[in-house]
């Protein structure tokens, strides 16, 4: 009776040295968890707005693209018509004075006419008590009479077919003149364009870093909340995949120097801004990218359990999601969920252990971590309040009020070093 007393003893005074240790070791990285002070982030929905900006921008990108082809494309196409215009408008400019001369020509032809047509009427006058030579010359008067007549009408209807051509020209030239004018309206409209699309895409340079800089802040957290959990030996981490990191960033570090250097004397279209960010995402992002490939699943097959909110919609899943922008795989190791009401109490969903409750633990804000049977553990981040009953050490039943909420709440399942799905333990 007494060693099973004694044996008992050993294993409490065991449990509590291992309690003291994990606590030990959490008071050791106090100093790296308690740099940010506590605010509410909601980068996930932050993130996601960018993105849609960005996605919008690149279709404003696109279609403005297409507007400058198509005003391209139809300068090139009346550029030969612009010059043939040009070139008639100088011929009808030359034309019209021609005629001009040519009805002045005219008009000096009527004047001759006439009077070469009142002197033979004078002639023919005189010529009638004359003798037989003077009839003969009456006869050539009366002839050179009616050719003036015809001259006259011939002359009147030449000068009308030289004003209505002179009017069809000036109409021409009129015509040619307004085209000249629309094809440079045009021309403006495309330096316009132009201008709005130098300015896109510095606005979309800019809100490539920005998101850049937002999703840096995203993994970095999820990386404190994995470095919280290896210090709890929850997570295990490998000195092979350290190792693998590194040569990653070392890879990752020459590719970037060397896209730096063919980055010089680029133009700036989209495709390329595009083309260039795409491949030369910030160092640290990439890395923290790749470093997904490794995490490691594993399957929870009990009962479905209760869920840590009554109320909530799921906004960012558990698994490998892709980002739109950078076109790269990431990982996200819990699932966001979003209360429906305000202040919601947050839920333990197993019986457990509390090993690990802290207030300002820096980007995870306040964070408890529940260990339950057969190597599960839970964690619940983002808290807006921790329930002040809460202690490392003591033992709660599944429904106890872990804490509070009024926006979201970061949950994560483990699972002897291994990451289990949410939706494996309680519906969403």
């Amino acid at each position: 009776m007494i060693k099973l007393i004694l044996a008992i003893a050993l294993i409490f005074n065991f449990l509590n040295a291992s309690s003291k240790s994990i606590e030990k070791k959490i008071e050791t990285n106090k100093s790296i968890l308690d740099k940010s002070k506590s605010r509410k982030m909601r980068t996930t929905l932050k993130i996601k707005l960018l993105a849609k900006q960005i996605e919008s921008q690149n279709q404003e990108l696109t279609n403005l693209e297409k507007q400058i082809i198509n005003v391209n494309n139809d300068i090139k196409k009346h550029q030969n018509l612009l010059d043939t215009s040009r070139e008639n408008l100088n011929k009808l400019q030359e034309k019209s004075k021609n005629l001009i001369e040519k009805k002045k020509t005219n008009e000096e032809q009527i004047v001759d006419t006439i009077i070469e047509n009142f002197t033979s009427s004078i002639a023919i006058k005189l010529a009638k008590e004359s003798s037989e030579k003077e009839l003969i010359d009456k006869e050539i008067y009366t002839l050179l009479s009616q050719h003036s007549k015809d001259e006259i009408l011939k002359l009147n209807n030449n000068y009308e077919t030289i004003t209505l051509n002179k009017k069809e020209n000036e109409k021409k030239i009129d015509t040619i003149k307004e085209y000249i004018e629309e094809r440079t309206k045009k021309k403006v409209e495309l330096n316009k364009l132009i201008n709005e699309h130098s300015n896109s895409i510095k606005s979309l340079e800019n809100k490539h870093e920005t998101y850049q800089k937002e999703l840096k802040s995203v993994i970095k957290k999820q990386q404190e909340l994995s470095s919280l959990l290896s210090q709890l030996n929850i997570l295990k981490s490998k000195e092979l995949e350290k190792e693998k990191a590194r040569r990653e960033r070392a890879r990752l570090l020459a590719l970037k120097k060397k896209r730096e250097q063919q980055r010089k004397g680029q133009s700036n279209t989209k495709n390329e801004v595009q083309k260039r960010y795409a491949q030369d995402i910030d160092l640290d992002v990439r890395m923290l990218g790749s470093s997904t490939r490794g995490v490691k699943i594993s399957r929870y097959r009990g009962k479905k359990t209760i869920s840590p909110l009554k109320s909530f919609k799921v906004i960012k899943k558990f698994g490998k999601y892709y980002d739109p922008v950078y076109k790269i795989k990431l990982f996200n190791e819990s699932v966001i969920l979003k209360t429906n009401r305000p202040k919601a109490k947050v839920f333990a969903i197993f019986n457990g252990k509390i090993v690990y409750a802290k207030k300002n633990a820096g980007m995870l804000e306040n964070v408890v971590i529940v260990q339950h049977s057969n190597g599960l553990h839970t964690i619940y981040s983002h808290l807006d309040e921790i329930a002040p009953t809460l202690k490392v050490g003591k033992w709660i039943k599944k429904g106890y009020v872990i804490g509070r909420v009024s926006d979201t709440l970061n949950f994560q399942a483990t699972k002897n070093s291994f990451h289990v799905n949410p939706k494996d333990l309680f519906r969403i």
